[in-house]
């Protein structure tokens, strides 16, 4: 099994967009997470639609910033210099954006269960790709950011 992982790290592919693939990975699990948290506090107990995007994207956020620093970005800066840029990102995504594109999809798909869920994807893929740009600056070096750029 580690001969396969090795020989699949070292595909051209995934050497050249790992960081991609590892952050669809990590953004994939904390959206099913994310999902299941507000399914939960919206169709089963009841909460307001944004309220319960609060709650479970506050909790998505701290497992969110570990995945990240650690297996995505692999980063060498410090916890102590990230955190911060990181909340702001992800708060600015999780719970201006995402509130938002739930609150327009909503209104126009109506209040049922279905209709939460899809604002709540179309919420998550929005700000998905908020996240990706914001973490990049975050998590990365300078002298990174512009050699990725020339790649």
């Amino acid at each position: 099994m580690q001969e396969k992982l090795k020989k699949l790290s070292n595909h051209e592919l995934v050497k050249k967009h790992g960081e991609k693939i590892r952050f669809l990975l990590v953004g994939g699990f904390n959206t099913v997470l994310d999902f299941v948290i507000f399914g939960t506090l919206a169709n089963v107990l009841g909460l307001d639609k944004v309220i319960s995007n609060i709650i479970s994207t506050a909790i998505c956020i701290a497992i969110s910033f570990v995945l990240n620093f650690k297996f995505v970005w692999k980063s060498e800066k410090s916890i102590k210099s990230t955190a911060t840029g990181f909340l702001i990102v992800s708060l600015f995504s999780a719970w201006v954006v995402q509130s938002a594109v739930i609150t327009v999809v909503s209104a126009a798909l109506g209040n049922s269960a279905f209709a939460k869920l899809a604002a709540k994807a179309c919420g998550s893929v929005t700000g998905m790709i908020t996240n990706y740009f914001g973490y990049k600056f975050i998590f990365k070096k300078p002298e990174e950011k512009s050699t990725s750029r020339q790649k």
